[in-house]
């Protein structure tokens, strides 16, 4: 029970929401000056993971027939769990969410976090019913929301009038995480093509081909090298340019990956390499 609860809402994901979230507010904010006091900014972070989880498990709900050919042993909507269930804890966590995001509206003399909440979940559930099937749409979807993940964290001091306590990194941060989730989610739709195509699940390579979507991921690829030399030069630390330089080797190693693929391992051995690069460049941001 308590395996499939954290396996459905992706438990994993959700503390890496949390880290990044943490590390964005002590590493690029002047929290001395900001806004969003520590106790609001648990409650904020609290809010974005019951989102992402209420996302994560909506789509379950939808995938329940492609996640049955693509991830048999890991099959819990429809299967562990019945579909009836899954919507019941899907409104539980929208349930939460509406009271958090209420709260901090009122909390921050903000009516725009009032609509941040529904704006989101509508989005997220825009894209497990619709847009995952579209080619290029869903991924650019989701990789919206992940770059947003960064942008709540400054988003009060923003609209408050504040935005002395954002540190600039933040935006070179945002667009390396829209292009690292873009990247990712293409070559994740290129290891499930084979049941996207048996459930009509028209991605871009169930669509066009196998060939085309390694083109379209070599793409997202060079796109996301090119975000990480704009953050790069940005800095003077020989310690910092060597990492960025690992980074974009490991990018390079995930793209000959996906271009000179002969199976599935390819491709899933390239999303892993692709959430390390993920991770790391996280982690620079607490190297000074």
């Amino acid at each position: 029970m308590l395996k499939d609860l954290l396996h459905i809402i992706r438990w994993t994901n959700l503390l890496m929401v949390a880290i990044v979230q943490a590390i964005i507010y002590f590493c690029l904010m002047d929290t001395a000056q900001s806004r969003l006091g520590l106790s609001d900014f648990i409650a904020l972070s609290l809010n974005t993971m019951l989102i992402a989880a209420s996302g994560y498990v909506i789509n379950d709900y939808y995938d329940s027939r492609m996640d049955r050919i693509n991830r048999p042993f890991e099959w819990i909507a429809g299967n562990k769990w019945s579909l009836k269930r899954v919507l019941y804890f899907y409104f539980l966590l929208l349930s939460a969410g509406v009271l958090l995001s209420l709260y901090l509206a009122l909390r921050l003399s903000l009516i725009p976090f009032i609509f941040i909440y529904p704006v989101a979940i509508i989005g997220l559930w825009l894209y497990s019913y619709v847009l995952k099937c579209k080619p290029i749409a869903g991924n650019l979807w989701v990789s919206l929301f992940c770059a947003g993940v960064v942008l709540i964290v400054a988003l009060p001091d923003w609209l408050l009038g504040n935005p002395s306590v954002i540190n600039q990194e933040i935006w070179y941060y945002s667009l390396f995480a829209f292009l690292a989730t873009w990247f990712r989610e293409v070559v994740k739709d290129l290891e499930d093509i084979a049941g996207d195509q048996q459930a009509g699940c028209q991605t871009f390579p169930a669509q066009f081909g196998l060939s085309s979507g390694k083109i379209l991921a070599f793409l997202a690829g060079l796109l996301l090298l090119a975000a990480l030399y704009a953050w790069d030069i940005t800095h003077t630390s020989n310690t910092l340019q060597l990492l960025f330089t690992l980074l974009q080797g490991a990018v390079v190693a995930s793209m000959a990956l996906v271009w000179w693929s002969k199976n599935n391992s390819y491709f899933h051995n390239a999303s892993l390499i692709i959430k390390g690069v993920m991770l790391a460049g996280t982690l620079l941001l607490l190297i000074k």
